[in-house]
């Protein structure tokens, strides 16, 4: 799953019409503080997981694309009177939810969300429109569902949608729908900020399973990596429900624990996962759980709590935690703050195949940015600036130039100088 492209047609101070390709692997959001850089990166956490209730009293209009296997998406996102609709409304029947927080027309804030869904082999299109009143889908221009519907539509994110819509159509179209829903429907990537905001978060997660006719049914998964559900549903089965499991470093050799352990040049290490709620597991049981805490033993035998770990040592955490959670995409703010620069290196080591959008006032993770090309190289700039747009000072954002892109790859290819440097001269970073 990748981002590949966004356009900001109004958000907050950023100019209107701006447009951005990112590239598919990582991407660098280079300028001064005050320049946006921050802005942007919680805007692509918006985007890339489709949920847009934290705009739900802001004016705002956006269209982003995003590329799978298989299927490319397109969704325009508005909640503004004064951008126009994409496309014509489809008369709806029948009524559904009770209202949340529908903002009123006379705000201005009017929501609507369109999304295109192109799906290959075979090709099928699906289009599908919701506003304040409703939401219909059509399936190669033919009408397939509608309903009307008195709700909050920015309460629910693009693939709550999808996954309403796909209880209606087509058989076959729903099981083509499958793989991206499963992958989709939780998918929150917020920003690793640039102090201790992830590694507090740990402590804070609520987690839960819940039985219904023989079935398992997870709660919170955006919060926890993908091995996690499992371990934790396996724990339950296996033995009499306690007040705390215990996960060893070394139960699982890829485990977020298992690495920090290796990088940060502990003997051991474990996580405690208290259990707070104990309901019967049976048909409509539930358990809870939460309480993250760590404990670790050092090479020289010394013991270390979680409130002894150094700054750094609390940030390495955290950031493979988040990179554990997140399998397709990564947003970094500051990632090298408080850290070694072996362990900047062996951290970016770890971003594998995600696309990840990286901001940074060191020049460390410059270091490891390797491209293959001009383009690509461009694709992967972004430079945050002030411009001037219709008289007025606004939130830039841009890639560099062709002719910048190309002479900065033919600079940096040959290895003699650091990226870093060669931005700075250039005023780009």
């Amino acid at each position: 799953m990748k981002l590949t492209r966004l356009t900001v047609h109004h958000y907050r101070g950023v100019a209107p019409g701006t447009e951005l390709t990112p590239g598919p692997a990582l991407n660098l959001i280079l300028g001064e503080n005050g320049t946006g850089r921050t802005t942007l990166l919680e805007l692509l956490s918006t985007v890339l997981g489709s949920d847009f209730s934290g705009l739900i009293h802001e004016r705002f209009a956006l269209e982003y694309e995003l590329a799978f296997p298989g299927m490319k998406l397109h969704v325009f996102a508005r909640n503004d009177t004064r951008v126009p609709e994409r496309t014509d409304a489809t008369p709806r029947q029948g009524a559904g939810l009770l209202p949340l927080r529908v903002p009123t027309h006379e705000s201005g804030l009017q929501p609507l969300i369109e999304v295109e869904l192109l799906l290959t082999s075979p090709s099928t299109r699906l289009v599908l429109r919701a506003d304040s009143e409703g939401l219909d889908c059509k399936v190669d221009g033919e009408s397939a569902w509608s309903r009307t519907m008195h709700w909050s539509l920015l309460d629910r994110s693009v693939w709550t949608l999808l996954f309403m819509t796909a209880q209606y159509i087509d058989a076959g179209l729903k099981e083509r729908l499958k793989t991206l829903l499963r992958r989709t429907f939780l998918l929150a990537p917020q920003r690793f900020d640039e102090a201790l905001g992830m590694y507090e978060r740990l402590g804070a997660i609520r987690y839960a399973m819940e039985a219904h006719d023989g079935e398992i049914f997870p709660l919170g998964l955006m919060a926890l990596p993908s091995w996690m559900p499992g371990w934790l549903k396996e724990r339950v089965e296996l033995e009499p429900l306690v007040d705390a499991l215990e996960l060893r470093h070394d139960a699982l050799e890829r485990s977020f624990l298992a690495r920090f352990v290796d990088m940060a040049g502990m003997a051991s290490g474990r996580l405690r996962v208290e259990v707070l709620e104990k309901r019967s597991y049976d048909n409509g049981g539930r358990v809870g759980f939460g309480g993250f805490t760590f404990h670790f033993v050092r090479r020289d035998g010394g013991e270390v709590s979680q409130a002894e770990l150094g700054f750094g040592q609390k940030r390495l955490l955290s950031l493979l935690y988040y990179l554990d959670v997140n399998e397709d995409f990564a947003i970094l703010d500051e990632p090298a703050n408080g850290l070694h620069p072996r362990w900047v290196e062996a951290a970016l080591g770890e971003l594998g195949g995600r696309q990840v959008f990286l901001a940074s006032q060191s020049p460390l993770p410059l270091e490891h940015a390797v491209f293959t090309s001009d383009e690509e190289l461009r694709a992967s700039l972004i430079h945050c600036g002030p411009v001037s747009h219709e008289g007025q000072q606004r939130i830039g954002w841009a890639h560099p130039t062709r002719q910048l892109a190309a002479s900065l790859f033919e600079s940096h290819r040959g290895g003699a100088r650091p990226l870093g440097t060669l931005l700075r001269e250039q005023g780009v970073w």
